[in-house]
């Protein structure tokens, strides 16, 4: 039975973002001349301030220790004041109280900042103790906050004690400790981060982390249990346990809600894609019915051997559709409806786009003479290949092949279904698996081995220069360079030994570039 309750401040007792992202603006721009926008800085609250300096801005401790001086500069002055109680919260700390809790603070921020914020909203009476970090750091993680208010109050059964906070710290520094654990949904950590910690029970306002404590501990008085004994923290009935069943649910919503739109961008191009040149391919059959051309062909036979045609129209179709819909995400992660740490622009100029170019035909070419040594013959790629290369002019090819359809993969599997995974699971599960999930969308062995690797290569230079027209001219330059080395093996009788040397030469190339983008250009995003 939960009887000692531990609050999170930040984002969960009250709304310091607008103090807290201000001061980090500051301090970036001062100490390092680092531009950066509030929205993107709302990652901020919650974590420990040294920690996400460096994770942020790729700072040394050094100089996130300067950052963390250039910020307290202003947060003393200023910062500090730019906060508010959330609504409902003075309320649930009275009947708490009343109700019999041990209340108790814990939060990353120093003790001398905690006490002054509640004085000044005047709900520090509510708390038995105020503990915090030190002003040099020390004990800032919240596993060590959390040992130390075991250690301060004495208790000697943790499961009696439950961690209230909003953000995945929160929920990770209690398993470390063994304790129970409540997220809440208002502050500045979202459904998903949560959810991916799995605490026991997620909440989405004060009078619902209300009703699940008191309900636990009238329950748990009702059955017998002593005033500051424990009760099995998964036998919850009652008020409580209707929340809890009630946050259960949720997680099952939501998580299809998630699946739903990881998986609906890939339908969307299949569907577009095929309702287009269905239709086409109809409307050719129609017309055929009725016209013959006048050396005899028919309009529908001529529709037929079209096929990459059909299926640029149908590309182009998407672009703006996935486009629209990519913007939609970016509104709503700009607004902080999705609450993640949007990706960050690098520089972007002609010297960037060559260097990307060169990086993707380098990989690919060295990807394609590795998979051209299986032994095994792949009818649907060979049969895929003379569609693409053999039966189609040059300059559709192009077209189609070289630009359009890049773009349209683009915007769906990286601008859409990487992004969104990013936004639940990071970086490289969202990589994985939107890489491997366009590899298998090729429908043939060779192409998909292929597409997979690529894809992930796509999301690891989107990531790195935070636009996705990093990964459209990588898809773009593979595609162009595969075009033309199609049309030249097809049409010119080219020496292994060139083809060797150029394979050499473009790897080495394509290795030195990687190395040169990961060591001497400016990291903004963490890959």
């Amino acid at each position: 039975m939960w009887r000692t309750v531990l609050f999170d401040l930040d984002g969960t007792l009250t709304d310091s973002g607008p103090g807290i992202t201000r001061c980090v603006q500051y301090a970036l721009d001062r100490e390092f001349g680092i531009k950066a926008d509030l929205q993107d800085l709302r990652c901020f609250v919650g974590p420990p301030l040294l920690e996400q300096f460096m994770s942020y801005a790729n700072l040394t401790e050094e100089e996130a220790g300067r950052a963390v001086a250039r910020y307290r500069e202003r947060y003393r002055a200023a910062g500090i004041y730019e906060n508010s109680v959330y609504p409902g919260i003075p309320e649930m700390l009275f009947e708490l109280r009343q109700a019999g809790f041990r209340i108790v603070l814990a939060s990353s921020k120093p003790t001398v900042f905690c006490r002054e914020i509640l004085g000044r909203f005047g709900i520090a009476r509510y708390f038995d103790y105020i503990i915090g970090s030190e002003m040099n750091g020390e004990c800032s993680s919240k596993r060590d906050l959390i040992e130390k208010a075991i250690r301060v109050t004495g208790i000697s059964d943790r499961s009696e004690l439950v961690m209230v906070g909003d953000r995945k710290y929160d929920v990770i520094g209690a398993k470390q400790c063994g304790v129970a654990s409540i997220g809440v949904t208002y502050g500045y950590g979202s459904r998903a981060e949560l959810e991916y910690e799995w605490p026991e029970c997620i909440v989405d306002n004060p009078t619902e982390l209300r009703n699940v404590l008191i309900g636990q501990l009238r329950e748990g008085m009702a059955a017998g249990y002593p005033a500051y004994g424990g009760s099995p923290q998964g036998n919850v009935t009652g008020e409580a346990g209707q929340a809890v069943k009630k946050s259960a649910v949720r997680r099952i919503g939501d998580a299809i809600y998630k699946v739903w739109r990881i998986v609906y961008p890939i339908f969307l191009h299949l569907g577009i894609t095929t309702l287009v040149v269905s239709g086409l391919v109809l409307v050719a059959a129609v017309i055929g019915a009725f016209i013959d051309l006048p050396n005899g062909g028919n309009i529908y036979d001529l529709v037929m051997d079209q096929m990459v045609l059909l299926t640029g129209i149908a590309d182009a179709v998407v672009i703006p559709v996935a486009w629209l819909f990519m913007r939609g995400d970016e509104r709503k992660r700009g607004s902080g409806s999705r609450k993640v740490c949007p990706l960050k622009r690098n520089k972007m100029g002609i010297k960037e786009i060559i260097l990307i170019s060169l990086l993707a035909i380098g990989i690919a070419q060295a990807l394609n003479f590795l998979i051209a040594l299986i032994p095994y013959r792949d009818a649907a790629y060979e049969e895929t290949s003379e569609e693409m290369f053999y039966r189609t002019g040059l300059l559709l090819q192009f077209i189609v092949i070289g630009v359009v359809g890049p773009i349209s993969e683009e915007l769906i599997f990286r601008g859409l279904v990487f992004r969104r995974v990013r936004d639940y699971a990071g970086f490289w599960p969202a990589a994985l698996l939107s890489g491997v999930v366009f590899g298998i969308y090729h429908g043939n062995v060779t192409q998909g081995i292929f597409a997979s690797i690529m894809g992930i290569l796509f999301a690891m230079v989107y990531e790195h220069y935070g636009t996705i027209w990093a990964s459209i001219i990588a898809h773009v330059a593979n595609n162009i360079v595969a075009t033309l080395i199609n049309a030249a093996t097809d049409r010119l009788e080219i020496p292994d030994i060139v083809y060797i040397i150029f394979l050499a030469v473009s790897f080495v190339a394509a290795v030195l570039i990687g190395i040169y983008i990961l060591r001497k250009e400016k990291k903004v995003n963490k890959i």
